[in-house]
C-alpha cells in the first residue's frame, strides 16, 4: 500500500492546479447555525425527503472515468468493474446493494449497517483496500443521491458560508461534519450548494478521509437534470465529478439510465 501512494504522489506532484472551491475540511472556526439546519431541511423536503420517506430506490447509471483519475487511484477507480451500475437503496435498512460492471467482469457491494462484502465474479474480495474503498464509494453514492435528506441523517455541526453562484444559478452553502464518515472514515467534511430558487442540492463537496490513499483531499460533485418521480422524490440524473485537492481536475462523468422508487 505504501508503495501505490508513492505513486499516486508522485504523479500528483507531476501537476500544478489550484481550486477556487472553499476547502470542506476548513471550515470548523466557524459558528454552528440553526439556519444552516433550517436550509437543509428545506432543501431535503423539496427533494421529498426520500432517505426518510421511501422504501426502496433503484438507479442504473453508466458513465465514464478520466485517464488522470484512473492513474492517481485505480483502487478507488477500479476501472475494470466500475463503468455502469445498478443499485439497489433501502433506507429503512441501512442497506446499499451496488452490482458494478466492467470489461473484467461483476462486481458486487453490499454495505448494510457499516459492515462490506464484496464479491467480484461470485467470488469473495476481503483485501481491506476493497472493502475500505468499496464502503467509501457506497456512501458517497448514497449521499449524491439522496442529498440533504441523507445529510441530516449522517451530518452535524452544520453551518452557513454565505452564497455563491453555479452556472448562473445563486446558492446557499452549507458546511457540516458526516459522522460517522464515509465508509471506514470517523468523520469526514462536506460543503452542500442549495439553490435558493429550487432547493435542490446542485453541488456537493467533501473529504476522502476512508480511504488511506485518499486522506487529505476533497473533490465535488455537481448534480442536475432533476427528475421527478409520481411518489414525489426528486433526484439528479447527471453527476459530474472533479477531483479540488491535491490537484484540481475532472475525475469522473456519469448520468442515470434508469430509475425506480417504492
Amino acid at each position: 500500500m505504501m508503495k501505490k501512494r508513492l505513486l499516486s504522489l508522485a504523479l500528483l506532484s507531476l501537476i500544478t492546479s489550484c481550486s477556487t472551491l472553499p476547502n470542506p475540511s476548513s471550515v470548523d472556526k466557524l459558528a454552528v447555525s440553526g439556519d444552516a439546519n433550517a436550509v437543509l431541511r428545506k432543501s431535503a423536503n423539496a427533494q421529498g425527503d426520500p432517505w426518510k420517506k421511501a422504501k426502496l430506490v433503484k438507479v442504473e447509471y453508466s458513465g465514464e472515468w478520466t485517464d488522470i483519475a484512473i492513474r492517481v487511484q485505480p483502487i478507488l477507480t477500479d476501472p475494470g468493474f466500475r463503468k455502469s451500475s445498478i443499485e439497489t437503496y433501502q433506507p429503512q435498512r441501512e442497506r446499499v446493494q451496488q452490482l458494478h460492471f466492467g470489461p473484467m467482469g461483476k462486481k458486487e457491494v453490499v454495505l448494510e449497517n457499516r459492515k462490506t462484502r464484496v464479491k467480484r465474479n461470485g467470488v469473495s474480495d476481503t483485501s481491506q483496500e476493497t472493502l475500505d474503498s468499496s464502503a467509501l464509494v457506497a456512501d458517497a453514492y448514497t449521499a449524491f443521491l439522496f442529498g440533504p435528506s441523507w445529510l441530516l441523517e449522517r451530518g452535524r455541526d452544520f453551518k452557513l458560508l454565505g452564497d455563491r453562484s453555479l452556472d448562473g444559478e445563486n446558492c446557499t452553502l452549507v458546511a457540516g461534519k458526516i459522522s460517522p464518515g464515509l465508509g471506514v472514515a470517523k468523520e469526514d467534511h462536506f460543503i452542500a450548494w442549495i439553490s435558493q430558487k429550487s432547493g435542490h442540492m446542485l453541488r456537493f463537496q467533501f473529504s476522502l478521509n476512508g480511504f488511506e490513499t485518499t486522506r487529505g483531499a476533497d473533490v465535488d460533485v455537481v448534480l442536475s437534470d432533476f427528475i421527478t418521480t409520481p411518489s414525489g422524490f426528486v433526484f439528479p440524473q447527471q453527476f459530474i465529478e472533479h477531483i479540488q485537492r491535491p490537484i484540481a481536475v475532472k475525475a469522473h462523468e456519469w448520468r442515470m439510465t434508469s430509475l425506480k422508487t417504492e
